[in-house]
């Protein structure tokens, strides 16, 4: 008998908690739809496509996911994935899209990636990043890309070249980043530079040997990077003349060997890390040149990060030096890497003609035998 009602009590037991558990799945099922697509907008997109068996009411939900994320690098099936995308931009219908992220080899798929992209574009995509790699030569962006007005965030990281339409406008993109990429011509590349609502723009590793002259002039721009390629332009050549034109920087970063040439007209910055790496450098009197001009543009700098090359170049062309360098509003000055000639006139100037400076910082640092790992100096006698 005791054995018989403690079965019945298990089962009671079961019977409760899968009612409890069914209960629970119904109360999910049963809130507003727009919430459950919201739920289902967190999950990654292969995720989502399985709460479609859930039920009928979970049916057709992934389809209004607005955040689409495909990664096929280390795919060992790179048909499968490709399918697998083209699948997922055919069922999920007219939907908006607000976030399209892909990542693969193109290879002979190029015209299929630039339908995606289109589909992107018509779904009025926000956010769009790609990372493309085995890129032919003849790939070319649909044009529909460039006069997209709501994208607001544009990645590229593609080693290609980028041919741009006449005409580009992209009147609420923000920020724009560049990688690897070569730039085919002037005015193009000029054009999408100088964006009128760009807030951040990075250009990193990107090949300007095609350039001879641009003009960055996008008045709202706040960040501005530029990483230079040690091997994108030839030893022959005079490299690019960017000029960086009636802007209001909260940040610049300008990062390589100086193979262009970088100046900031009408232009202010608060901070600034000029990182130049001249080793081996074959023309230094070029090098101190731009060292000096760049310097000179950012003369409004109120923190300022400087590698030793940078100062020890100026070296190469003291006669410029004959002209101050002046630093009115610089109060925070850092030098990172390698050695430091305290007898660098460069070094000198710049101390001499801060006259607010009042922290000099030196990180990783040579003083001749003298190894510096950090050091911090207040001077309020500057």
């Amino acid at each position: 008998m005791k054995a018989n009602s403690l079965i019945r009590k298990t089962k009671r037991k079961k019977l409760k908690a899968g009612k409890e558990t069914d209960c629970a799945g119904k109360s999910i099922s049963n809130l507003p739809e727009e919430v459950l697509e919201h739920i289902v907008s967190f999950l990654p997109i292969h995720e989502a496509i399985r709460t479609s068996i859930l039920s009928k009411k979970w049916q057709n939900l992934w389809k209004s996911t607005p955040n689409l994320s495909f990664d096929g690098r280390d795919s060992p099936k790179r048909k499968l994935f490709m399918d697998f995308v083209e699948r997922v931009l055919v069922l999920r219908g007219p939907s908006n899209i607000e976030t399209f992220r892909l990542s693969c080899e193109a290879k002979d798929d190029q015209s299929r990636i630039g339908t995606w992209i289109s589909a992107a574009v018509n779904r009025n995509v926000k956010d769009l990043y790609l990372v493309l790699s085995d890129i032919e030569s003849s790939f070319v962006f649909p044009r529909c890309l460039f006069n997209c007005k709501t994208l607001t965030e544009f990645e590229i990281d593609m080693l290609f070249i980028l041919k741009l339409p006449s005409s580009i406008s992209l009147p609420c993109l923000k920020i724009l980043s560049l990688r690897q990429v070569t730039f085919i011509d002037d005015q193009s590349t000029q054009q999408l530079f100088s964006l009128p609502n760009l807030v951040e723009l990075e250009i990193y590793e990107c090949n300007w040997k095609n350039l001879v002259w641009v003009t960055i002039c996008a008045p709202k721009l706040q960040q501005l990077a530029i990483y230079e390629s040690l091997e994108s332009t030839p030893a022959n050549s005079g490299g690019c003349h960017v000029r960086i034109f009636r802007t209001h920087l909260a940040h610049f970063s300008c990062c390589g060997t100086l193979s262009n040439e970088f100046c900031l007209d009408e232009s202010s910055v608060v901070e600034t890390f000029i990182f130049l790496n001249s080793d081996g450098d074959r023309r230094p009197r070029e090098t101190a040149c731009r060292s000096y001009k760049l310097l000179e543009g950012i003369s409004s700098v109120k923190t300022l990060y400087l590698t030793t090359d940078v100062v020890d170049v100026l070296d190469h062309a003291s006669d410029l030096l004959a002209f101050p360098l002046e630093f009115r509003n610089l109060t925070s000055l850092i030098f990172e890497s390698d050695e430091l000639n305290l007898h660098s006139a460069g070094f000198w100037h710049i101390i001499y003609n801060s006259p607010n400076l009042r922290s000099l910082y030196f990180s990783d640092v040579t003083f001749c035998t003298l190894q510096v790992s950090s050091f911090r100096c207040e001077v309020p006698f500057l």
